[in-house]
């Protein structure tokens, strides 16, 4: 007997995440199942549309701590649902989670997931942690399926006591994985556009790169990095390191949470550090650097580290939920503890202290690890299983 295909609506707060992190899952997915997305209006649409071909559909939702705003997201998506008619609807991130879940419970449709890409009430204090932790067990009591998107993040869920349902973490952690075909630092396309890039930004072959890649917010420990920068710039003169010593930032500000403002004037007067802003195709910036640096106070399962490895470089990351289960200290990289600017200095000198042939073997190592637990196939077909599990299930519904 045939059965009809099941429909999944896959939520995210904005375009962004569509655009890069699920690039191409969704056509991906649509071989199995019939595919829906929803997201909040903004320019990268179109390139959306065209990656996937699907055109999602759109309602306002506003990151941080919104309550009227987030009622009205929670009606639209409401209405949204109502004409979809799905089967599943999936969310990530916090506030298409909060926004996709309560309407999802509303319209009672019979599989609602949401998976925590990370969770943001660790690093706050006061009335808004209690707000935030509120908002995540709200998520969690209108989901039928909760996921984590590493066992970091469940164990922070089940210790908080967010929700007692069971927390399925979906194969090794991830929600895209990496292609590793696309991530080659070999690629002959990579190497020549990072040759030019490199003569394009000024930066001379024995030139030491320190790379940042991701949004500039506070919580990406950018203040740290500066600092941290700064001091092995400035021993790095003292000891006539043979070339110049650079930080290139990729990313835009977020001023949903800004740095702080000394530290972003630091970064726009500083003539070692570039500032190269959003990038849609961030391997000729990777394969420009020596060495990739994620200083960030929380995290749920950074892909950026996973791309700096399958690039083959060494990668400097917080000793934080999702960067520790990446990162193999000493093996793959160095881990530091969180605000921490003289352990991150400490690991900068000792990088800049080593052959290329030892950074090569770093990011060798980091590499293969990659390819054996984190590739794009093993994560969507780890996705596969689950939505496969979940529609019997809701095959099972239709019959009864």
């Amino acid at each position: 007997m045939n059965r009809q295909r099941t429909r999944i609506l896959i939520a995210t707060t904005v375009p962004e995440t569509l655009a890069t992190i699920l690039a191409g899952q969704p056509r991906w997915l649509a071989q199995h199942f019939d595919i829906h997305l929803i997201t909040s209006p903004g320019k990268l649409l179109g390139l959306v549309s065209d990656n996937e071909g699907i055109t999602p559909k759109t309602i306002k939702m506003r990151r941080g701590i919104a309550p009227l705003t987030d009622l009205l997201s929670i009606w639209q998506a409401f209405r949204a649902i109502r004409r979809i008619r799905p089967d599943i609807v999936h969310s990530y991130t916090p506030k298409a989670g909060l926004v996709l879940m309560v309407a999802a419970y509303l319209a009672r449709i019979p599989v609602r997931i949401h998976t925590f890409t990370g969770l943001v009430f660790p690093s706050n204090v006061g009335l808004r942690r209690h707000l935030l932790i509120a908002v995540d067990r709200l998520i969690c009591a209108c989901a039928t399926n909760v996921v984590p998107e590493g066992e970091g993040v469940r164990r922070d869920i089940s210790a908080h006591g967010i929700t007692n349902k069971p927390l399925e973490v979906v194969g090794n952690g991830n929600i895209a994985g990496v292609d590793t075909v696309h991530f080659d630092p070999l690629d002959h396309t990579v190497v020549n556009a990072a040759s030019s890039l490199r003569i394009t930004l000024g930066i001379g072959p024995r030139d030491f790169v320190i790379g940042f890649i991701g949004r500039l917010n506070r919580d990406k420990g950018l203040k740290e990095m500066v600092a941290a920068f700064t001091e092995v710039a400035d021993r790095a003169k003292m000891d006539a390191l043979n070339g110049r010593l650079w930080l290139l930032c990729v990313g835009d500000p977020d001023m949903t949470a800004p740095i702080p403002s000394e530290t972003m004037a630091r970064m726009a007067s500083d003539p070692n550090i570039i500032m190269a802003g959003w990038q849609h195709d961030t391997r000729p910036y990777l394969g420009l650097m020596d060495v990739l640096v994620l200083p960030s106070y929380r995290e749920g399962f950074p892909n950026v580290l996973l791309q700096g490895s399958a690039m083959c470089l060494p990668v400097i990351a917080t000793d934080i939920n999702g960067s520790n289960e990446i990162v193999v200290p000493g093996e793959t990289g160095w881990l530091v503890p969180v605000h921490d600017v003289e352990a991150l200095t400490t690991v900068m000198r000792t990088l800049l202290g080593l052959t290329r042939c030892e950074r090569a073997q770093i990011g060798a190592n980091g590499r293969a690890r990659v390819e054996g637990l984190y590739t794009q196939s093993i994560v969507r077909n780890a996705l596969l299983d689950l939505y496969l599990r979940l529609s019997y299930c809701v095959n099972n519904l239709r019959q009864d």
